[in-house]
């Protein structure tokens, strides 16, 4: 039987829950390894990322997305960078240089491939008709993302997600601790309570991940969350801790939205 649950707005997270940026990604992220002599595969592994291929293999990066599954790209910055300085040692200017380079560097490889008609950053299975349903019936929801404002404003446009449909969107830059850290999404929570409307519950919000440490995020900042299987295999999904679990958006149906509460139908995991 699906389930049935009413709340009163939604957080997604924007790369991997909304958009698929996997083209993109190998693109850039396969290069930069390849400049800071970091293997590939080791470098998605330690960020929680699910691989295609097996450690010590040529890297083929799946479904990963730049923000590693939640992980800032800063963060991964300062962890694996070599050259030419170590990212540990990079002041904030430099950092967020590098960082905005980085990031700038896979939405325009994004959009050179939507032009030369291949996949660059795309809506993923769902998504399209859950936000149209949403936006009709004027809900409160917006996104969470650990990317930059550059990238994040850039996918979003090349997905179809942008003002006003878009009622507003958190990114890395607005936060001093990324996911895990409850941060992002007590920001998204504080953001929501901007919009017209009741007082705002976070037990009553759902936020949409598909990473474990957005999930923890999300639990963290006292809301409910549901996990999507769309860059983790359906057996690490069923092992992270989330309220609901989904195969992908295509399991999520709204019932019932007005500007005050929302009615989601769910098929979860264990239904399928």
């Amino acid at each position: 039987m699906p389930t049935d649950i009413t709340i009163q707005g939604i957080l997604f997270d924007m790369d991997g829950t909304l958009l698929d940026s996997t083209p993109a990604v190998e693109k850039t992220l396969g290069d930069w390894c390849k400049t800071q002599d970091v293997n590939p595969a080791e470098f998605f592994a330690v960020s929680h990322v699910r691989l295609s291929f097996p450690l010590g293999s040529e890297a083929k990066l799946t479904r990963c997305g730049v923000y590693i599954q939640g992980v800032r790209t800063r963060d991964n910055v300062k962890k694996f960078q070599k050259y030419p300085k170590l990212g540990a040692n990079l002041t904030e200017e430099e950092l967020v240089k590098t960082v905005d380079e980085l990031e700038l560097a896979i939405a325009e490889n994004g959009r050179k491939l939507a032009e030369a008609g291949g996949q660059g950053i795309v809506r993923l299975p769902g998504v399209e008709k859950l936000l149209s349903a949403l936006r009709e019936g004027g809900v409160r929801w917006g996104i969470v993302t650990s990317a930059t404002n550059a990238y994040a404003d850039s996918a979003l446009v090349t997905g179809e997600i942008v003002p006003p449909a878009l009622p507003f969107r958190i990114t890395g830059n607005q936060c001093t601790h990324g996911k895990p850290h409850p941060e992002p999404y007590l920001k998204g929570l504080d953001a929501m309570r901007q919009l017209p409307g009741s007082e705002i519950d976070p037990a009553k919000v759902l936020v949409f991940e598909d990473a474990p440490s957005g999930l923890k995020s999300g639990l963290a900042a006292g809301c409910k969350t549901l996990a999507v299987c769309t860059s983790h295999t359906r057996a690490q999904i069923e092992g992270y801790e989330s309220t609901y679990k989904v195969l992908d958006l295509e399991r999520v149906e709204v019932v019932k939205a007005d500007g005050e509460s929302i009615t989601l139908r769910l098929k979860e995991l264990h239904e399928e």
